[in-house]
């Protein structure tokens, strides 16, 4: 009884976004039809679909002129036929029948009190088409903001109807953006062509079906994990997710990264320390006498700690892939430092897929499986090389201390149990609307075996709970010592 009235006050004191009543946001298209949610696919998809021989050509996302009306947690309408442009958002996902989609409002709204009640314009709706116990994504961003000053998207969950058609629970989330309450980092003025700005990135694999706005990394050389092994096939590329005015920018911060990148490398590896000009365009030598005075001067190792621990925890099969975001302010008023924030994408994780399906052993900083779970030699460069590192490890250690003591393993496992017992009744129409949870064969070979037997929302949910019990039991025994 006394653990259940902590877990209780636990998921009450710091999960207050979640109430007993899902919220309902009503989507109406001016087309009155629903073919803008249904039938889209990602070009990305349909390219790469392509090189396999598949000649399906499905149309491309496209916004749909729309209202919405929401209603809150008290079942409060706080919208009422407000304009917005809606599409179908993401990746493979949108190869799945529910597909994500984004919501964009004709004037900036805030949406559901997320992020503090902030106004703004673009809204994301995830599907959680694999994920089945429909928390894996707020619960990675529940533990980034609580470990991390900087920025991860608020999440709140919602059923959510199309044009009167039951569409199922959605994890309502905020945009990865440029933003005052997002990526606080300077954006541009209109036609600016300075290279003082701010840029948002993503270390992407998908660049390659990009046109603009992307860049690679050389990466200099051999790349070892944290046993000693080289990293093949590191991906180079990178999307450039905030706004770029000119192709000045884009050749300078292709420029910036690549030589940013050399001086973590040739400090780890060649005990060569380095540092930019005055004029952030040529590397000199370095007055630094080791690798955290070298490296600390251009990359915000606090930050790094933090993404670093993040994927421990999670396990995420995408950290050698797609979906991990760093920002850096060349502004007047910004860092110059590499930062790393707005963790996401997180439905494969914990245990979902066939990666660390026991919860044990180093991830992030060692060699990691493909999507599939087939070669396990790939890797995210900036999560593995500092990871031989003593200073790194002391400063991982020291921040899970602090971490342990924030009782965070509790705080998630209430707030996934408070999510079960009171939102069954609308996981139990979703499940008859979509009939997916033990029966999808669009993920079918995507899941391990214990995700894939799963057949309700709180089966799910259990799994994950129990999984995030043993991963924070075995990072404990590592990081506590």
């Amino acid at each position: 009884m006394k653990k259940f009235l902590i877990a209780a006050i636990l998921s009450m004191a710091l999960f207050s976004s979640f109430a007993q009543t899902m919220p309902i946001i009503k989507i109406y298209s001016k087309s009155k039809n629903n073919d803008f949610v249904t039938k889209p696919v990602s070009e990305v998809v349909t390219k790469m679909r392509k090189t396999w021989g598949d000649i399906r050509n499905d149309p491309a996302p496209y916004n749909e002129e729309c209202t919405i009306t929401v209603f809150n947690e008290k079942n409060q309408k706080t919208h009422d036929s407000v304009s917005a442009k809606v599409k179908v958002r993401g990746n493979w996902t949108t190869s799945y029948d529910k597909k994500p989609l984004r919501i964009r409002f004709t004037e900036k709204q805030p949406l559901l009190g997320m992020n503090n009640g902030q106004k703004n314009k673009d809204w994301l709706l995830l599907s959680e088409h694999k994920d089945w116990s429909y928390m894996r994504d707020p619960t990675a961003l529940s533990f980034a903001k609580m470990i991390s000053p900087l920025y991860a998207s608020d999440t709140k969950l919602a059923e959510v109807y199309i044009n009167d058609e039951y569409w199922g629970v959605y994890v309502v989330a905020e945009l990865q953006e440029v933003c005052n309450d997002r990526v606080n980092i300077t954006e541009p003025a209109k036609k600016y062509k300075g290279t003082d700005i701010g840029y948002l990135m993503e270390f992407d694999a998908y660049y390659i079906y990009e046109e603009k706005n992307v860049f690679t990394i050389d990466y200099c050389g051999p790349v070892k994990d944290f046993n000693g092994k080289v990293a093949q096939d590191l991906n180079p590329g990178y999307t450039i997710k905030s706004k770029i005015t000119n192709k000045s920018q884009n050749k300078f911060i292709s420029s910036y990264m690549n030589n940013l990148w050399k001086i973590c490398y040739e400090a780890v590896y060649n005990n060569n320390f380095l540092e930019f000009d005055a004029n952030n365009s040529k590397l000199v030598k370095s007055n630094a006498t080791n690798i955290y005075d070298c490296v600390s001067k251009v990359v915000d190792i606090d930050s790094l700690i933090d993404a670093y621990i993040i994927a421990e925890v999670t396990c995420d099969p995408d950290i050698y892939h797609s979906s991990f975001y760093l920002s850096l302010d060349m502004g007047p008023e910004g860092s110059k430092k590499l930062r790393f924030e707005a963790p996401w994408d997180f439905d494969s994780t914990m245990g979902n897929k066939r990666h660390c399906i026991d919860g044990k052993g180093l991830y992030a900083g060692v060699l990691a499986y493909d999507y599939n779970f087939v070669e396990q030699k790939y890797a995210n460069p900036w999560l593995i090389i500092f990871t031989s590192q003593d200073w790194f490890q002391k400063a991982v250690k020291a921040k899970w201390r602090k971490i342990s003591s924030q009782k965070c393993l509790a705080k998630l496992n209430a707030n996934i149990d408070f999510v079960s017992k009171n939102y069954s009744k609308a996981f139990e129409q979703d499940q008859e609307r979509w009939n997916h949870i033990g029966n999808s064969e669009d993920v079918k070979n995507e899941l391990n075996e214990i995700s894939y037997s799963c057949k309700t929302q709180r089966q799910a949910a259990d799994y994950l709970k129990g999984w995030l019990t043993k991963r924070f039991a075995y990072l404990d025994s590592i990081w506590l010592k």
